[in-house]
């Protein structure tokens, strides 16, 4: 018998700068992420409470500007809308070093936030629109590998910019995004927008709004983005409840190196024969599991494997999750979803953001240490059993069955997708 040759997805330059891109503007983010604050309130002379509104004026932006991102690189193409929102970020960051008062700050970091918001839907639009038939699950779980690198070197490299001052730390990050804006001129290719172009049906919010199989996914997957906070905002403060707060920091070099080496192993092996969605599943009760297991730790080294389990669990989840969205899009309205899809990331943010803390609170209230835990472990129970009644729903079930095809090497069921009106 002839030996067969395994199926290794090619996935093409453009992918590989967009993909270098997702790199740089992590490791461009997490350089400055975990100083701002203290520059913030030292330097700067802000109290903390100004400092929340300035921080929170870059979360509104981001959201904001996702969404308008997402319908501008629809008509304008995603080559442009990226540049500018690149551009904006780096002269946002640039002016931080001389930006005194605590609303100069705020408009500064506005701007800064609607870069970063314009930039994001384009990046994961290219990488679907470019990936080829079949490797789009691959392409977005190499997107994972490569935000966490910028994660794992980003505050290293933020630390030593510091010991220097915080204007070589922010003229630092500029630097990568005016070099990322520049490098994306130069290397990928631009959008077929014109009258030499074949016309497509421009995207309305309408439209999308009336994708129910979409906005099912979408509601999900809020509580999902709300669930992924916890790991950031309560788990330091579990730590510091049962006395391991020390080298808390180290738990996320682990868990970014474990996506670095895993990733693509978990994407191959372990998601190639299921439904997109009974991956998810798989996901969120893997993650369900993970937060439970908190409720149960006593040391540091209890914390450190429950984080793992839960970055078993996200990797599962991050890549598939950017996968279905970019094969529920049209081609013509691709940006638009990854717009909305992103300010879903956003919205499930601030719900765990605030839903988490006052339940934390709530606990120490009423002396029941575990019960943010045992709930959070709940509704990862109930998201999965969603997610695997949504593989068996046709609207979701039919599209997303032809990515399975089409990761395991079969002849897709049902026609190539037709435009929606």
């Amino acid at each position: 018998m002839p030996k067969t040759k395994p199926t290794i997805p090619r996935l093409g330059t453009q992918v590989w700068v967009l993909l270098a891109g997702v790199l740089f503007t992590h490791l461009g983010t997490y350089m400055l992420l975990p100083y701002l604050s203290i520059i913030f309130s030292t330097e700067k002379g802000l109290t903390l409470a100004r400092v929340g509104l300035v921080l929170g004026a870059g979360s509104v932006a981001y959201l904001s500007g996702s969404l308008l991102g997402g319908f501008i690189a629809d008509r304008l193409g995603k080559k442009t809308t990226m540049i500018a929102g690149l551009l904006l970020r780096a002269i946002g960051l640039l002016l931080f070093i001389w930006m005194g008062t605590w609303i100069a700050l705020f408009l500064t970091n506005l701007l800064a936030g609607v870069g970063s918001g314009l930039y994001m839907p384009g990046a994961k639009a290219g990488i679907a629109a470019y990936a080829r038939e079949g490797s789009k699950t691959t392409a977005f779980s190499y997107r994972g590998v490569a935000a966490n690198i910028g994660v794992t070197v980003g505050p290293m490299l933020g630390m030593v910019l510091l010991r220097q001052s915080s204007a070589w730390l922010f003229a630092g990050a500029a630097i990568v995004y005016a070099g990322l804006a520049l490098s994306h001129a130069f290397l990928l290719k631009k959008d077929c927008i014109g009258p030499d172009c074949p016309e497509l049906p421009k995207t309305k919010f309408r439209a999308l709004l009336t994708d129910r199989p979409f906005l099912v996914f979408s509601f999900a997957t809020i509580f999902v983005w709300a669930l992924f906070t916890q790991f950031t905002l309560a788990l330091p403060l579990r730590a510091e409840q049962i006395k391991a707060a020390h080298n808390i920091g180290l738990i996320w070099t682990i868990t970014s190196l474990v996506v670095i080496v895993s990733q693509s192993a978990v994407t191959r092996f372990f998601t190639k024969h299921l439904h997109p969605l009974a991956t998810m599943a798989t996901g969120m009760v893997i993650l369900g599991v993970a937060l439970g297991s908190v409720a149960f730790s006593q040391t540091y080294w209890h914390l450190m494997a429950s984080a793992v389990l839960f970055t078993i669990g996200e990797m599962f989840i991050m890549p598939t999750s950017d996968a279905i969205v970019s094969e529920l899009a049209t081609p013509e309205s691709m940006s638009a979803y990854f717009g909305v899809a992103s300010f879903v990331f956003g919205a499930g943010e601030a719900l765990g953001n605030i839903g988490g803390g006052r339940l934390m609170q709530a606990a120490v209230d009423q002396n029941f240490l575990e019960l943010p835990w045992l709930l959070y472990a709940i509704v990862g129970l109930l998201l999965a059993i969603a997610y695997y009644a949504m593989s068996k729903w046709g609207p979701l079930q039919t599209p997303l069955t032809t990515t399975l095809q089409n990761r395991v090497g079969t002849e897709p069921l049902r026609p190539k997708k037709k435009q929606r009106t």
